[in-house]
């Protein structure tokens, strides 16, 4: 896979990780930022935020460890550890 290939696989993840979180959350897509913390801005519980992280895996078939879980606070963090 070449460089261009690579960077647009991701650009595509990105922007699937992106519409899903915006359904997710019924926030719309332009308003989703990598700052907002999901728990003081967004208002979720943490119960929220755990059933959020498992709809992202069970959507994106991908898993993250309950470590990696529990480091989420913010949609950059989403971003950063559904993204690898």
């Amino acid at each position: 896979m070449t460089l261009s290939q690579t960077t647009a696989a991701t650009a595509a993840r990105s922007t699937q990780l992106m519409h899903t979180l915006s359904d997710e959350l019924r926030v719309p897509n332009e308003r989703l930022h990598s700052f907002l913390r999901l728990q003081d801005d967004l208002f979720l519980d943490p119960m929220d935020v755990q059933l959020l992280i498992a709809s992202l895996e069970s959507k994106l078939a991908y898993y993250l460890t309950e470590e990696e879980m529990g480091q989420i606070e913010t949609v950059g963090d989403i971003q950063t550890f559904f993204l690898r």
